[in-house]
């Protein structure tokens, strides 16, 4: 028997169960709804209290504008006020937690520290409150050499958290001093107890392999620094720009919108204290007379008491105020057919009308709902010929429309691959157009941070939408730009290429966005290399790692799956056979399948059923993970966790029992159940096989025996509140 062992330490209970019992009908489940898609977060034990949310509010209001908010006193202010008269500050249980009552972020302008000279700028404060946040716009204004600060501010109004993101303008005629050291996050926190631990919880990022995403736990020691940072410019590309700073029972999540090389330190010093910086790597540069920067978006979200409940508080958060939406609720995600990897090479003719029509016949037979078409549409093919956004004329004679024709026809929708900021020598971009390129006419890098070329493109890009009749945008990005970011920019200019770089990204995304309705864009990069805050504002990973690319991964998604669920609640990734367990170990909110759909003897019935399974899970996505087990790599691991919705009282378990694995039977706690209330269980074995008990919450959440008997086997369990009074 295995001793299931909750993430963060969390342990689960050992006891035994008794045998299942078989019944005839199966838990009422079906397949996913537009309605069965929540609009906003439910109010229950997970979301934080309304003294909360307004002690952040204060924090938010006094820290940036200097303003008292109406309705009350504020603790913040007068925290402020004490330390503005030399006072000691009050003990911490009196303040807002962990945060400290000082500007939260910095920078160095003209050698002096911002801490150092900020007071003395003219502060303006704009309010402009929308239904979901109180929103400030501050501007700062240096009456010496016309630079502007602007801080767009928002403090959520049913979650304890404040966004804000820099804007600095050279109002001048003249280039200014040197702006260096950009921080938009830097902030104390109160850590002082020598005897009680700081610990970093953070994932990996997308390394391409095993450890994709996998959780990491770091002890920040006294006098010890901890640094993150991905590699190459792309967000997420071995470091994830999400963590959670944790001492004793409370902490701070932290997310930063930056799709680039940005940079995190925690450095707790000798005395106990910890200091919080986040930007990017590198800013050393003078503003010319008119250009406006802007700085990585923050996020900080504090909590005390239960870490998962921090942790599924911020999932909704970007699930409810970020994720892209679909009328009123969050994006619905596809289960698509994609068959790229598995037939480009081995099929002469995959990358053709007739064949790509074929292949959305068998997605629509298999239950699919969208087509996906990757990177075999295009002259010259992938990867020699990125920079031709034209169909292959003898492949595609009329272009795509006949193919996004027949997959409306069929009720589908048609996913579509680009790789728009990679230009491959000789290719139309490069030929006709080398001035958009860093390399010119030999290749390199698009120039999104030219605005003339950024406009070039997204005109191009929005006819191909228009005329091929796409759903989904899916934009990859095969390069890293962090090179060619760099030796673009002058001594004085360190930055400014990547700052406007990242710009014009977000630009190109939200003009495509405009100007087809509907549209939704799919954000790869080689996988899950660019994840971070401002791309899941836009866009869904539908691929979240390369990892996808062949077949045999199953265990490696449910890593991936498992720690991309604790920051991340939207994301997709593939399966290459239709068993359970590899269906199951990919499917989340969505599916993407590799199936081998064209060979003769390819189980199309048992696809069906995987698929159908799929769909009637979809809905739990959507709400709370609880991890059941310690993430482990490895052959011999059992995984499992839970996701479930309160506002439905019902929810599912993943468990896996990996091809080494000795343990047959995990005894599992189950979270957010009702103890005094009976639920209708549905056990789903590997083979499909149902069997169904009624059991009571206080079992489920104390003494839950889960039985996988076979090795490389998965089960799935189904739960439901009956309306029974126990």
């Amino acid at each position: 028997m295995f001793r299931g062992r909750g993430s963060f330490s969390l342990f689960l209970t050992i006891l035994s169960s008794a045998p299942l019992l078989s019944v005839l009908m199966p838990l009422t489940a079906r397949a996913l709804e537009d309605t069965d898609i929540p609009t906003d977060a439910p109010d229950d034990a997970v979301m934080a209290s309304p003294v909360e949310i307004r002690q952040m509010q204060d924090w938010a209001s006094a820290i940036f504008t200097g303003q008292r908010l109406p309705g009350g006193g504020s603790a913040i202010h007068d925290e402020l006020r004490r330390q503005d008269q030399g006072a000691p500050q009050r003990p911490k249980e009196d303040t807002q937690p962990l945060l400290m009552t000082a500007t939260p972020f910095s920078f160095r302008y003209n050698g002096a520290a911002s801490s150092n000279f900020l007071s003395d700028w003219q502060r303006t404060v704009e309010p402009n409150d929308s239904a979901s946040c109180r929103s400030w716009q501050v501007h700062w204004q240096d009456p010496k050499t016309g630079l502007r600060l602007s801080v767009a501010v928002k403090a959520f109004k049913r979650y304890p958290a404040v966004e804000w993101v820099l804007e600095f303008e050279n109002r001048s005629t003249e280039a200014t001093p040197l702006l260096e050291d950009i921080q938009p996050l830097d902030t104390q926190l109160r850590t002082g107890d020598l005897r009680q631990a700081v610990r970093l919880h953070h994932l990996v990022g997308d390394v391409c392999g095993e450890r994709s995403f996998f959780p990491l736990e770091t002890e920040v020691e006294p006098g010890k620094a901890m640094v993150l940072a991905p590699e190459g410019g792309r967000a997420s590309n071995g470091a994830f720009p999400f963590f959670n700073v944790q001492y004793g029972d409370e902490g701070v999540l932290s997310a930063i919108g930056w799709s680039g090389q940005w940079q995190a330190a925690l450095n707790r010093s000798p005395t106990g204290a910890t200091s919080l910086r986040a930007g990017m790597e590198k800013t050393s540069l003078r503003l010319q007379p008119g250009e406006k920067i802007r700085t990585p978006r923050i996020l900080v979200l504090p909590w005390k008491g239960d870490l998962l409940a921090a942790h599924n508080r911020l999932r909704r958060l970007l699930l409810f105020e970020y994720a892209p939406r679909q009328g009123r609720r969050p994006i619905r995600l596809p289960i698509a057919l994609q068959c790229f990897d598995r037939y480009v090479s081995a099929r002469p003719d995959w990358g053709t009308e007739t064949c790509q029509i074929q292949a959305a016949k068998a997605a629509r037979d298999l239950g699919c709902d969208s087509h996906w078409l990757d990177a075999a549409w295009f002259e010259g093919g992938f990867p020699n010929g990125v920079g031709n956004w034209f169909c292959t004329p003898g492949r595609f004679p009329n272009g795509l429309k006949p193919l996004s024709d027949a997959c409306h026809q069929m009720g589908l929708k048609l996913i579509l691959w680009f790789e728009p900021e990679r230009v491959a020598a000789g290719t139309q971009i490069a030929r006709e157009h080398p001035e958009f390129v860093f390399g010119g006419e030999k290749g390199g890098l698009f120039k999104l941070n030219d605005p003339v070329a950024r406009r070039w493109l997204a005109d191009l890009l929005s006819r191909r939408i228009s005329e091929f009749g796409v759903d989904t945008y899916r934009n990859d990005f095969n390069i890293d730009p962090l090179a060619f970011w760099r030796a673009a920019d002058a001594p004085d200019r360190q930055g400014s290429t990547e700052i406007h770089y990242v710009e014009g990204h977000y630009a190109l995304w939200d003009e495509l966005l405009a100007r087809n309705p509907g549209l939704s864009i799919d954000n790869c990069a080689s996988g899950g290399r660019r994840i971070d805050l401002e791309t899941c504002k836009r866009s869904v990973t539908f691929w979240h790692s390369d990892t996808g690319c062949s077949p045999g991964h199953a265990d490696w998604n449910q890593t991936q799956s498992y720690g991309l669920n604790l920051y991340v609640p939207l994301f997709a990734g593939c399966a290459w056979t239709p068993s359970a367990y590899d269906v199951r170990s990919a499917a989340t909110a969505g599916l993407i399948c590799q199936f081998a759909f064209l060979d003769p003897d390819f189980p199309t019935n048992a696809a069906r059923a995987a698929l159908q399974e799929v769909k009637e899970n979809q809905k739990f996505w959507y709400g709370d993970f609880y991890p059941l087990t310690p993430c482990v790599l490895g052959a011999g691991a059992l995984i499992a966790y839970q996701f479930h919705r309160s506002d439905l009282d019902s929810g599912v378990v993943l468990a896996f029992r990996r091809a080494e694995c000795s343990n047959s039977v995990l005894q599992a706690s189950l979270r957010a159940l009702r103890p005094d209330s009976t639920y209708q269980v549905e056990f789903i074995s590997e083979s499909l096989a149902r069997t169904q008990r009624n059991l009571p919450g206080s079992r489920l959440m104390s003494d839950f025996e889960l039985r996988l008997p076979t090795r490389g086997s998965s089960l799935l369990v189904r739960y439901q509140r009956l309306n029974v009074p126990r």
